[in-house]
């Protein structure tokens, strides 16, 4: 009888041990998942600022090529003009990756933010070309 009793309360004792374990397991898991969503957020709002900051630098240059078009000879218009194009298919490239951002989700966030950089390293490639070349226009002028 001892060892039935003693049997059974072993067995007790086995399973809230178990249980324990996986209340600490899923509290640990759920604090790593509360973690992974903190950093995503955070990573997806520093993104965002980034591109806002971006896209409102190509509005500025916009704006400023379009106050030096009313003085520029016809043939400065022209490469103006056509700056000013380039700049634009940037701002729909970032707009895009605006876009993109928001809709990640943290399955996609990987694959989303290695596009995104992507796209803005090459903006900021054609960035430094504009600047050569919007100084050799204005330099030429």
């Amino acid at each position: 009888m001892k060892i039935k009793t003693l049997a059974i309360l072993g067995t007790a004792f086995l399973s809230l041990s178990v249980m324990s374990c996986d209340e600490n397991r899923n509290e640990k898991e759920e604090q790593e998942v509360i973690e992974v969503n903190a950093e995503f957020e955070k990573d997806r709002n520093e993104l965002r600022q980034d591109l806002r900051e971006l896209n409102a630098e190509i509005d500025l240059k916009i704006k400023e090529l379009e106050a030096k078009k009313v003085n520029a000879s016809e043939e400065m218009k022209v490469e103006i003009e056509e700056i000013q194009a380039d700049l634009r298919e940037e701002k729909t490239d970032v707009e895009k990756a605006m876009e993109d951002v928001e809709k990640a989700t943290e399955n996609t966030w990987s694959d989303v933010k290695t596009s995104v950089n992507k796209t803005t390293r090459d903006i900021e490639d054609e960035w430094n070309k504009f600047k050569g070349n919007v100084s050799d226009i204005f330099d030429n002028d």
